[in-house]
């Protein structure tokens, strides 16, 4: 999807000199080349900028009448000729940044609330193309696109004017190894900003506390039976990696299976497909999983991007791990390896499935901790499903004591039993809530969003 950037024109968001001007601008050359490459990242990045001039509707104001006694003489670069020009220069770096990369520029405009609702508006619909280049040589050449339809009575109103390719050598990359690194091909799929299709996945994340400095996140991906080919030879390769906020790379892991199963379990494996588990220590922080499958066998590729916020479990009175859910129909897909934090507390291996049939059931695994263990009380915990119309279809509860903690900091282990049977088909909403009954009464919430389908139908 396009990551809108608003960008105003400040000193440092703009420049207000002839950057053409090689001769007088020294740095001349070198902005151009920044300009270029920040172009370029924006458009990899998949990155839309909008630049805003907060001037507004600009008639040079003060800085006219501060200047006028003195003549207009270019040669002192100051004067009403002046002053326009490099008004005009700064608008135009405003310009250039946002047409090259898919935005518009909103300048010489007073209505900026209009701006802001355009912007709005210009990513809330939007089509998604991708494809191959025809010239994939490392030259740093610039490539223009032109975005045409057929269709009659449609324009294209805004599109990438073209793209910038690399420059130097390529990176190295590494075939699948068991240290753990990708092969080259998955890697591609996991830099890039786009999810590939080629394979159907379903993934998850569950943070829980871990050490002093780390969580421990529970993650795992699904991937669909019939994309496989699973010929005795083939393999499948997994792989995911966390980003930061700042794009720093904080761990991953790759795995690999050999699909040579019995008959019996080729079958399932194409009817529910394979999961695959893995644990991942991060500190607190927001972050995207980019999770990747590869079957060698048919040399097809999925990819899917995933968005993870990892609370501070040792902060805050009150705080909640994730949900790990599974059910009668989710614990059918063939797990090779089983979480050993969590299959002594679960009928079945959690899984990312997130729709199911009526004559199933839900389990749900979660911690509560509880850091305000010192000083005595009592711990509401609640799970409720909600309709996509807001009514309460079903909820329980139970109580903790901090006495269990021993007057330490720790946590609660929370299991519940969701049955689905009386639920007609729809959208619902989990909830997952821990109040304390000390003090203020704070409270700690989780939600998932399922869907139950008539029973006679597949899950996924």
């Amino acid at each position: 999807m396009y990551t809108p950037f608003v960008t105003e024109n400040t000193s440092r968001g703009s420049r207000d000199y002839d950057i053409m001007d090689v001769f007088t601008n020294r740095s001349a050359s070198t902005l151009i080349d920044d300009t270029r490459d920040t172009i370029a990242a924006a458009t990899k990045a998949n990155v839309s900028i909008y630049g805003i001039d907060p001037r507004g509707l600009t008639t040079m104001g003060d800085d006219a009448i501060e200047v006028q006694s003195f003549p207009d003489d270019t040669t002192l670069g100051i004067g009403q000729s002046s002053f326009r020009r490099e008004i005009q220069l700064s608008q135009d770096s405003l310009r250039e940044l946002s047409d090259e990369t898919g935005g518009f520029a909103v300048v010489n405009m007073n209505e900026f609330s209009t701006a802001y609702d355009r912007i709005v508006k210009d990513n809330s619909a939007y089509y998604v193309l991708a494809y191959y280049p025809p010239n994939p040589k490392r030259d740093g050449r610039f490539h223009r696109i032109e975005v045409r339809v057929t269709r009659p009575g449609l324009t294209v109103t805004r599109s990438r004017r073209g793209y910038v390719n690399p420059r130097g050598k390529a990176p190295v990359t590494t075939a699948a190894s068991a240290s753990g690194q990708p092969s080259a091909e998955l890697r591609d799929a996991l830099n890039s900003p786009l999810p590939v299709s080629g394979v159907t996945l379903h993934v998850f994340a569950a943070p829980f506390k871990g050490t002093e400095t780390n969580a421990s996140v529970l993650v795992g991906a699904e991937i669909r039976g019939r994309d496989l080919k699973l010929d005795a030879n083939d393999k499948v390769e997994v792989s995911y990696w966390a980003v930061d906020a700042k794009g720093k790379l904080r761990g991953g892991s790759t795995d690999s299976l050999t699909l040579n199963f019995r008959p019996e379990t080729k079958s399932r494996v194409e009817q529910t497909g394979v999961r695959i588990l893995s644990r991942l220590d991060i500190p607190p922080g927001r972050y995207q999983l980019r999770f990747a499958a590869r079957d060698s066998g048919a040399s097809s590729i999925g990819s899917v991007l995933y968005d993870l916020e990892v609370p501070d479990f040792y902060k805050g009175p009150l705080v909640l791990s994730g949900l790990a859910l599974t059910s009668k129909a989710a614990a059918v897909a063939l797990t090779p390896r089983l979480d050993d934090q969590l299959k002594m507390v679960l009928p079945g291996p959690p899984a990312g499935l997130r729709s199911f049939p009526q004559d199933d059931e839900i389990s749900l695994f979660a911690e509560v901790y509880d850091n305000e263990a010192a000083s005595p009380h009592m711990v509401d915990i609640t799970s409720t499903v909600t309709s996509d119309e807001g009514k309460v279809m079903y909820k329980t509860d139970e109580q903790r004591s901090s006495a269990d903690l021993l007057g330490k900091r720790g946590g609660y282990g929370y299991m519940a039993q969701v049955p689905i049977k009386d639920l007609p088909p729809g959208l619902y909403v989990l909830k997952v809530e821990a109040r304390s009954r000390l003090g203020q009464g704070a409270t700690a919430a989780r939600e998932v969003q399922f869907t139950v389908v008539p029973a006679q139908a597949p899950p996924r």
